[in-house]
């Protein structure tokens, strides 16, 4: 049986650093076995989700056009989330207990590691990228500072712009 990996993430929005997580996890196990899950997929407009489930789709997707993506809502605990991924997961022909969980660092996959899964860290800081989290991208597009090397280039105008036309509303909530 081939491993099966998964990514989760809010990818609010993806940066350079998922893109390292993601083409590692793509190489090691090809794209038929990679599932990418964006998480708090149905969470309410705010500044720490900032772009909605299908924006942020379509910018993984210009990226990877054929990793597969899900999305995974909010719950109110951590053991209805892990069985929600779980039937994702199994609907989606993953053995949960078997797939490889991949994340940038302990921190992003402790959750998985905590629950006995297996895991795998990839480092998302491999000099490939600086050290990077949407929160610096999202403060990056507040404050007008240059994105290169945090955004993709194929990206980067589009959340730009779509940033520029939400901030306006948002500035008024």
């Amino acid at each position: 049986m081939e491993n099966k990996g998964v990514f989760v993430g809010r990818a609010n929005p993806i940066h350079l650093g998922h893109e390292v997580i993601i083409n590692n996890m793509a190489n090691q196990l090809g794209f038929k076995n990679c599932l990418m899950t964006i998480g708090s997929c149905n969470h309410p407009f705010s500044l720490r989700h900032f772009f909605s489930y299908e924006e942020r789709r379509s910018f993984i997707k210009t990226l990877f056009p054929t990793l597969p993506i899900v999305g995974l809502p909010d719950y109110p605990t951590d053991t209805e989330w892990l069985v929600a991924l779980d039937d994702i997961l199994s609907a989606s022909g993953f053995n949960p207990q078997e797939t490889i969980f991949f994340g940038g660092c302990e921190e992003d996959i402790l959750f998985f590691l905590d629950a006995e899964r297996k895991c795998q860290i990839l480092n998302r800081f491999d000099g490939s990228s600086p050290k990077i989290s949407a929160t610096e991208v999202r403060d990056g597009l507040i404050y007008g500072r240059p994105l290169e090397g945090l955004l993709n280039p194929l990206i980067a105008d589009e959340v730009k712009n779509l940033f520029s036309q939400k901030w306006e509303r948002f500035k008024k909530i």
